[in-house]
């Protein structure tokens, strides 16, 4: 039988941990956990949430999941304790999947050592092994200095970061929008072939119907896939930073090809979405972004404004893009994370030019950048909002953003 005592100190071990560090919230809801063991009680879910997360006399379970999603990293963090710091504890805190009972179990598990029974054949096996292995390893690494190929590896996303963990959090599958132009095939007599083109000002399927009424004698043809904006392959190497950080898989999809109709919009529900591109490309997920007091007008020359109604002073406030000496010109991008009608998350990187299209991604993907962005903003938030719209000015010259400013910020709150 473990005492109280034992209990106690073993919890005291956990939370003082490198995993769970600088997560109070996961080491408040372990203590509470393992308190209610204490008093052999198996407290619910109801009682977790008010107690534990503050949550009102009205919280229903069916309708907010917080105490599952934080339960689900709960347990992450304890096996990531387990395979580190308490991998020899002799006694094992667990929370089976499905419950909030806290049991303490002893470890009997020991490190084995299975070359005791090694024949001498398995030793020759093994040495044969090992040699061929490091032959390989020498050729590879002598490939690499001829070849001057080096690989830099990333530091992964934080696990507690405030704007992509709560993202994750809910295991829901995300669908990764790229708002892609239309791409249009044409036959030409003169040559007796098609050529593909790009009208940008063609942002719909209905518009694209619309052109083609107005031109009968043009043989045009609307292909399956779109035409990626310029440089957002990087755009794809960034986010992917973020989701090998969280172990996640993202189902990559068109707004040209999938956002074209009002009926679209119920097929994305009980998914997470990240949304990569121009305004003009969002097609009917402009109706998400709706949700904030936001308008943007924008121009076939990749250009535009931005009005934000403030809700604290009740001011119109007009950000433009425009052109600069030299070359340069001033472009603007909006950042937005919303919630859904479930427990959804909505993240948005939007931007007027290709400059904030690719910037607005890359600033938010990279560890870096990230605690950059919070260091900012702690003036006016001391912990970054979970919801928010930012809208990002960016110093450009042709496809890329020299300078970026964070020109407003606000938090939006779950209704």
């Amino acid at each position: 039988m473990i005492d109280n005592s034992t209990e106690k100190a073993i919890l005291e071990k956990i939370i003082s941990s490198k995993a769970f560090d600088k997560t109070d919230k996961y080491s408040q809801l372990l203590t509470y956990l393992v308190n209610c063991s204490i008093r052999n009680k198996i407290p619910k879910e109801y009682s977790i949430a008010v107690d534990v997360f503050d949550k009102d006399k009205d919280f229903d379970p069916s309708l907010d999941t917080i105490v599952r999603y934080y339960m689900h990293r709960l347990r992450k963090k304890l096996n990531e304790y387990y395979s580190d710091e308490g991998r020899s504890d002799k006694i094992k805190l667990v929370i089976p999947k499905g419950h909030y009972e806290v049991k303490f179990l002893r470890n009997s598990k020991t490190p084995v050592k299975f070359w005791q029974n090694f024949t001498r054949k398995d030793w020759v096996f093994v040495f044969t092994i090992v040699f061929l292995c490091l032959s390989a390893l020498l050729s590879y690494h002598r490939y690499l200095s001829l070849t001057k190929i080096a690989r830099v590896i990333d530091h992964p996303i934080d696990i507690d970061d405030p704007i992509w963990s709560v993202f994750f959090e809910n295991q829901l599958p995300t669908i990764l929008f790229i708002g892609d132009h239309f791409l249009v095939r044409e036959y030409y007599d003169d040559s007796g072939g098609y050529r593909e083109q790009i009208d940008y000002s063609i942002t719909t399927r209905a518009e694209f119907n619309r052109f083609v009424s107005l031109h009968p004698d043009r043989k045009l043809l609307k292909l399956d896939h779109g035409s990626l904006p310029h440089n957002s392959i990087f755009n794809l190497y960034d986010i992917e930073h973020v989701f090998y950080s969280f172990n996640q898989r993202p189902e990559i999809q068109f707004t040209s090809e999938n956002m074209s109709k009002q009926t679209d919009l119920p097929a994305i529900v009980d998914h997470n979405i990240i949304y990569m591109g121009g305004f003009r490309n969002l097609r009917q997920l402009s109706s998400v972004i709706a949700k904030i007091p936001v308008e943007f007008k924008y121009t076939d020359t990749f250009s535009g404004e931005i009005r934000v109604r403030d809700e604290d002073s009740d001011s119109l406030l007009i950000f433009k893009t425009r052109k600069l000496e030299e070359g340069n010109y001033l472009d603007l991008g909006l950042i937005a994370k919303l919630p859904g009608p479930n427990s959804e998350n909505y993240l948005f990187f939007i931007g007027f030019a290709y400059p904030t299209q690719i910037e607005t991604v890359r600033m938010m993907s990279r560890q870096e950048s990230l605690t950059k962005l919070y260091n900012q903003t702690k003036n006016q938030y001391k912990n970054f909002p979970e919801y928010f719209y930012m809208i990002i000015e960016a110093k450009s010259f042709e496809y890329a953003a020299q300078e970026t400013t964070i020109k407003y910020l606000k938090e939006i709150k779950r209704e």
